[in-house]
């Protein structure tokens, strides 16, 4: 997940423990950190350390989300990962611009914690390759 809100981390990353997904929980605040992870040399020679899913606020500090959705796009590694931009506020454009540059999805984080944990939850079930979920 890259997100500058750690509330919005919390809940992701509850969200993910309460479903019971097998899936270990990333956090990046800005892109630069997610770039320095994923698309550096030493990331680009341990393709096990990628991520099966990406989440992405928009609006990042520094570098716009639209901007590392591109980058991501642009690397062998990364460039057929599910990226869901996950924004505060539905943007039609935004979304349609998240779209066009490869987005898997563009949904808005719920205000409510409830609603927000099940889209998260729906959303990574949704992705999440087959084989992967655990058994209760």
């Amino acid at each position: 997940m890259v997100d500058p809100s750690p509330e919005s981390v919390e809940l992701a990353r509850f969200s993910l423990w309460r479903s019971k997904l097998d899936c270990a929980f990333g956090w990046f605040e800005d892109a630069e950190r997610t770039i320095e992870s994923l698309l550096s040399p030493q990331a680009q020679n341990q393709p096990e350390t990628l991520p099966f899913m990406i989440f992405i606020e928009p609006h990042l500090p520094r570098m716009e989300g639209l901007e590392l959705l591109h980058l991501l796009r642009s690397h062998p590694s990364t460039q057929a990962l599910p990226v869901v931009m996950f924004a505060t506020s539905y943007d039609e454009t935004d979304a349609a611009r998240s779209r066009a540059a490869g987005a898997s999805d563009y949904i808005v984080k719920p205000v409510d914690a409830r609603e927000f944990m099940q889209v998260v939850s729906d959303t990574v079930a949704r992705w999440l390759p087959v084989g992967s979920k655990k058994a209760d």
